[in-house]
C-alpha cells in the first residue's frame, strides 16, 4: 500500500489525502449509504459528502439527508420520473468552492455551542446539530436552549429539571460534550484546529479522476496513518482544547485587571509588577497569568482608563447642563521639576441635583528643554515657557469630551489665569458663541491662590514681627523634659491639625502661633514673652487663623456650592478691615499693604462671587444690597447696577434659549404686521413682554427661612416647575468652584504633585493613572 502524501500548505498546515481503498473498506462497515457517496473529511471528521451518481457536493450532518437524497437523485434511473429534489431548509447543497470557506467568520461566545455543533456553508454559520440526539436546527434562537434543556439523549437531563434548575439557562459546566462524528473511527480522535485552507486532490486511475478524502491537521499533530487513524497522544477533545484555552485567557485578562486597578487606585509603581516577591504571589493566582513585565502593565492601565472614560464621559452628557471647569499645576516631587502638567476638572450638577467633580484632561503644561532624558525615554517634545500648553490641553478636553457649547466658566491658578494662551482660548470661545453673556464668568481667580499671594506679599514683615517671638518661645519650652511634655499636653487637646513637613511657610507659623496662645493662656505666670508681644502674636494669628479656615472651606474634597464663597470671602475682608485700625503701627501698615492685593482680586472677582448669592433663597438680591450698602455707602450702586444687569442678562439667555419658537408657531394674523427684514420681531415683541416675570416674581417672593438644614440643591429641585429658567440657571452657577485644588494641596509648599516613581512614566501613562483613580474614587 502506498503511503500517504504530505503537502504543505501556507507553512502551518498539512494535507493529507489517502488512497480511496483505505475509506472505502471502512465505509460499508459504518453504512450502507456510503456506497452511493464519496466522504471528504476535515480534522478527522467528514464535513462533506459527494454523490457519485449526480456528483453534486453536499454538507454531511447524518445519513438520513443522504438517504432523502438517494430516493431522489435525478442521476439514478429509478428516480428519473420523479419531482426534483427539495433542498434542505435549514442547508443549502454545498459547491465545491465551499471548503475552502468553511471556515467560521466569527468565534461563536454562547455557552449554548457547547452542547451543539455550528455548520458552515460559504463561512456562514447555516444551522447547527445537536451532540446528543444529532437533530440538525437552524442557526441561533431560542429553540436551540430550549432543545438543549428537553434533549432526551443528552446525560444528566433528568437531574438539571428536578434538582431546582429554574433559571430556564442550560447547565453546562458539568459536562464537555463529545463532538465526534458518527461515521469517524473512535479510535481516531484530532485535536481541531481553525481551517485557514484546505484543497480536494484528484488523482487518475483506471477509472477516471477519482476524488480522494482530504484531512486538514496542524504542524504539531502527526499525519494519519495508512488505516486513516491518528496516533492517540492527541487524543484530545476540541471543545475542552478551546475551553482551557479561554478560560485561561479570561483568567489572565482578569488578574491584569485587578492588578491595574490595584496600581491605579493605590498609586504603587508599576515596577512593582516586576518584583520578585510580587511575582511570587502571583504564581499562586489560579488561573497562573503569564509573566508580567511593566510595559504589559501600562497596556493594561490605558485599557483600565479608556474602559472608564467611556462611563465618564457619558455621565457627564447625559446628567449635566453647562459644566464649570477648574485648571491647576502638578509637578514632580522633586526639588528642582523640570517639568509641569495642568490637571482639568469638571464640575456640574447632575439631574438630581448632585454637585459632582471628575478630572477630565491631564496633559503636558511646560517641560524644560534640557530634559533630554524624557524626551529620549518617553518619546515627547518638549513644551517651552512661550509656548506653555494652557491653551493646547484644554481646548483639546473641550473637543475630547463635547464641551464646547455646555462651557459656563474656568477657575484657575494664578500662573494659568494670567497665561496669554487662556486668554486668547478666551476670546476664541467667545467669537464661537460657546460662552454665556460674553465670557463674564469665564476667567476666574482660585481664592485659595489669592490668599496665598496676599499673605507672600508680606512675608517678610510677618517674619520679622513674630518670628523672634516664636523662636525665643518654643525654645525655651525645649530647655526642659517637663515643659516639653507640658507642650505636647497642649497641642493633644487642641483640635487643630498638624501641619505637614511640606507645608506652606505661613500654616506652619499658625499653628505655632495657636500653641503659643493656647500655652500662654494656661500658664499666664510665665514671663517668656511681654505683652506687647502676645498682642502682636494675637493679631497676626487672627488673620492667619481667618485664611486657613476659608481655604478649608473652599477646597473641601466635599464639593460646596457656589453661594457660600462670598461669605467666606468676605470674612477676610472683614478681619483685613478690623485690623488696619489696630494700635501697633507696624501692624497696621501691614495689613493695609495686605488690603490693597485683596481689594484688586475683589473689583476682579465681586461679580461671579454675588450671581450665586442672588440664586440663595434666602438671601438674593435683599442680602447683596444690604452688605454692599453697608460696606461702601454710595459707591455701592455700582456694583448693584453690574450684578442686577449681569442676572438679568443670564435670565434673558437661558429663557431665550429654552424657548425658542417653533417654526410654524406664528399664527397668520400676526404674520400679517411682522416686518419683512426680521420675520421673528413678534417674538421679541412677546420676549419682552414676559421676559421679567418670572425673575421679578422670584426676586419678590418671601425670603426662605435660614435654618442649619436648609439644602440649596433640594429647594431648587422642588421649584423647578414654578421657576424653570431661574432653576436652569442655579444649577449651572451653584456649581462653579472657587478653588482648583483640594485642601490638602492648597496648603502644601509645592502644591499638587506626581509621585517621584512616576516621573519617568510617558504623559498617557500618568493621565491614565490619575484620571482612573479619581473615576474608580
Amino acid at each position: 500500500m502506498e503511503r500517504p502524501r504530505e503537502h504543505e500548505e501556507d507553512g502551518s498546515i498539512k494535507v493529507v489525502a489517502e488512497f480511496d481503498g483505505a475509506l472505502n473498506n471502512g465505509r460499508k462497515s459504518l453504512s450502507e449509504v456510503w456506497e452511493e457517496f464519496q466522504p471528504i473529511s476535515l480534522n478527522g471528521k467528514v464535513a462533506f459528502a459527494v454523490c457519485l451518481s449526480c456528483h453534486n457536493r453536499f454538507c454531511y450532518s447524518g445519513d438520513s439527508y443522504l438517504r432523502r437524497h438517494l430516493k431522489t437523485c435525478p442521476a439514478k434511473s429509478e428516480a428519473a420520473e420523479r419531482p426534483p429534489p427539495q433542498e434542505d431548509s435549514y442547508l443549502p447543497n454545498a459547491t465545491l468552492e465551499d471548503i475552502s470557506s468553511a471556515t467560521p467568520s466569527r468565534k461563536l461566545v454562547s455557552k449554548i455551542w457547547k452542547g451543539f455543533t455550528p455548520i458552515y456553508v460559504d463561512g456562514k454559520l447555516e444551522a447547527a446539530d445537536c451532540n446528543y440526539c444529532h437533530k440538525r436546527f437552524s442557526k441561533g434562537g431560542g429553540h436551540l436552549s430550549r432543545h438543549f434543556l428537553a434533549c432526551s439523549k443528552r446525560p444528566g437531563r433528568r437531574r438539571s429539571h428536578q434538582k431546582g434548575n429554574r433559571s430556564g439557562q442550560p447547565n453546562l459546566k458539568p459536562r464537555v460534550p463529545n463532538l465526534k462524528s458518527r461515521v469517524q473511527n473512535k479510535s481516531s480522535s484530532a485535536t481541531t484546529v481553525p481551517i485557514t485552507k484546505c484543497k480536494i486532490l484528484r488523482t487518475k486511475s483506471s477509472s477516471g479522476i477519482t476524488s480522494r478524502p482530504v484531512q486538514v491537521v496542524a504542524d504539531h499533530q502527526s499525519p494519519p496513518a495508512s488505516d486513516g487513524t491518528i496516533p492517540q497522544k492527541h487524543k484530545t477533545s476540541c471543545m475542552t482544547t478551546a475551553t482551557d484555552l479561554r478560560a485561561r485567557k479570561f483568567g489572565q485578562d482578569s488578574s491584569y485587571q485587578a492588578m491595574a486597578k490595584l496600581i491605579t487606585f493605590h498609586g504603587y509603581p508599576l515596577s512593582v509588577v516586576e518584583n520578585e516577591e510580587m511575582r511570587r504571589i502571583l504564581k499562586n493566582i489560579k488561573p497562573m497569568p503569564n509573566t508580567v513585565s511593566l510595559s504589559d502593565m501600562e497596556e493594561h492601565l490605558l485599557a483600565l482608563f479608556q474602559k472608564e472614560k467611556i462611563k465618564a464621559k457619558d455621565k457627564v452628557a447625559l446628567t449635566s447642563k453647562r459644566v464649570s471647569l477648574s485648571a491647576s499645576i502638578w509637578t514632580h516631587d522633586g526639588p528642582e521639576p523640570t517639568v509641569s502638567y495642568l490637571c482639568l476638572t469638571a464640575h456640574f450638577i447632575t439631574e438630581d441635583w448632585k454637585v459632582q467633580r471628575m478630572i477630565i484632561k491631564f496633559g503636558m503644561y511646560w517641560c524644560s528643554p534640557t530634559n533630554l532624558e524624557r524626551t529620549i525615554h518617553c518619546k515627547e517634545a518638549c513644551v517651552p515657557e512661550t509656548e506653555s500648553g494652557s491653551y493646547n490641553v484644554v481646548w483639546d478636553a473641550i473637543k475630547d469630551w463635547n464641551l464646547d457649547k455646555k462651557i459656563l466658566s474656568l477657575t484657575s491658578v494664578g500662573e494659568i489665569k494670567n497665561d496669554a494662551n487662556t486668554s486668547k482660548l478666551k476670546e476664541m470661545l467667545i467669537d464661537q458663541w460657546c460662552l454665556p453673556i460674553r465670557g463674564k464668568l469665564y476667567n476666574v481667580a482660585c481664592v485659595d491662590d489669592m490668599l496665598n499671594s496676599v499673605v507672600s506679599e508680606v512675608q517678610s514683615y510677618i517674619l520679622f514681627l513674630v518670628g523672634d517671638i516664636v523662636k525665643d518661645f518654643f525654645g525655651a519650652c525645649a530647655s526642659s523634659p517637663l515643659a516639653q511634655q507640658k507642650l505636647l499636653e497642649v497641642i493633644s487637646q487642641m483640635s487643630l491639625k498638624c501641619p505637614r513637613e511640606d507645608a506652606k511657610w505661613w500654616h506652619k507659623l499658625y499653628f505655632r502661633l495657636e500653641v503659643l496662645l493656647q500655652l500662654k493662656k494656661l500658664c499666664p505666670a510665665e514671663g517668656v514673652l511681654s505683652q506687647e508681644d502676645v498682642k502682636i502674636a494675637r493679631s497676626i494669628c487672627k488673620i492667619l487663623r481667618t485664611f486657613y479656615h476659608v481655604i478649608e472651606v473652599i477646597s473641601s474634597p466635599c464639593s460646596q456650592t457656589a453661594n457660600v464663597y462670598f461669605s467666606e470671602v468676605w470674612k477676610v475682608r472683614t478681619v483685613l478691615q478690623e485690623e488696619a485700625s489696630n494700635d501697633h503701627g507696624e501692624v497696621a501698615s501691614l495689613v493695609m499693604e495686605m488690603q490693597e492685593v485683596f481689594d484688586e482680586y475683589w473689583q476682579n472677582s465681586y461679580l461671579w462671587l454675588s450671581i450665586p448669592v442672588v440664586f440663595d433663597p434666602r438671601f438674593k438680591m435683599v442680602f447683596m444690597k444690604f452688605r454692599l450698602e453697608r460696606a461702601y455707602g454710595a459707591d455701592s450702586l455700582g456694583y448693584l447696577s453690574e450684578i442686577h444687569d449681569t442676572v438679568q442678562e443670564l435670565f434673558n439667555e437661558y429663557y431665550y434659549r429654552m424657548n425658542q419658537p417653533r417654526v410654524g408657531s406664528v399664527s397668520s394674523d400676526a404674520a400679517l404686521d411682522v416686518d419683512d427684514n426680521d420675520p421673528l420681531d413678534d417674538w421679541d415683541e412677546h420676549l419682552s413682554r414676559q421676559l421679567s416675570s418670572e425673575l421679578d416674581d422670584y426676586l419678590g417672593e418671601v425670603l426662605a427661612p435660614r435654618t442649619e438644614d436648609f439644602d440649596i440643591l433640594d429647594w431648587w429641585m422642588k421649584h423647578t416647575t414654578q421657576y424653570p429658567t431661574l432653576a436652569a440657571i442655579a444649577r449651572d452657577v451653584l456649581a462653579m468652584p472657587a478653588s482648583a485644588v483640594q485642601s490638602e494641596a492648597a496648603f502644601s509648599s509645592s502644591g499638587p504633585v506626581i509621585p517621584k516613581h512616576q516621573s519617568t512614566l510617558s504623559i498617557k501613562t500618568i493621565e491614565a493613572l490619575v484620571c482612573t483613580r479619581d473615576w474608580m474614587r
